[in-house]
């Protein structure tokens, strides 16, 4: 499965839990946003990665597997060829390699 479709779906259900508690979600609708871009994690640095992460419910002994796998070359060159991610874009922190023919 496709790890941002996972963490999309953790800040929903986080977001419901804080609503139903009374708790402040003002941080997991702001997450909820950067989530609408696909290539987010691309254009953000390890720590503000961790901090969204955790806000969404991953825990801490997972953290770098699942940030691993959220800025990994071949979810990099799907969303290149989804046309989510403009490997000109001046945002991206994060790139691989390209090759034209």
């Amino acid at each position: 499965m496709n790890e941002f479709k996972v963490i999309e779906v953790m800040n929903e259900a986080m977001l419901e839990l804080l609503k139903e508690k009374g708790g402040n979600f003002e941080e997991n609708l702001k997450i909820k946003e950067y989530l609408q871009d696909e290539a987010f994690f691309f254009k953000i640095d390890k720590e503000k990665a961790y901090q969204i992460l955790k806000s969404v419910g991953v825990k801490d002994n997972q953290l770098e597997n699942v940030y691993k796998k959220l800025i990994s070359p071949n979810m990099f060159y799907d969303l290149l060829n989804k046309g989510k991610i403009d490997i000109e874009d001046k945002n991206l922190i994060i790139k691989y390699k390209t090759y034209r023919c």
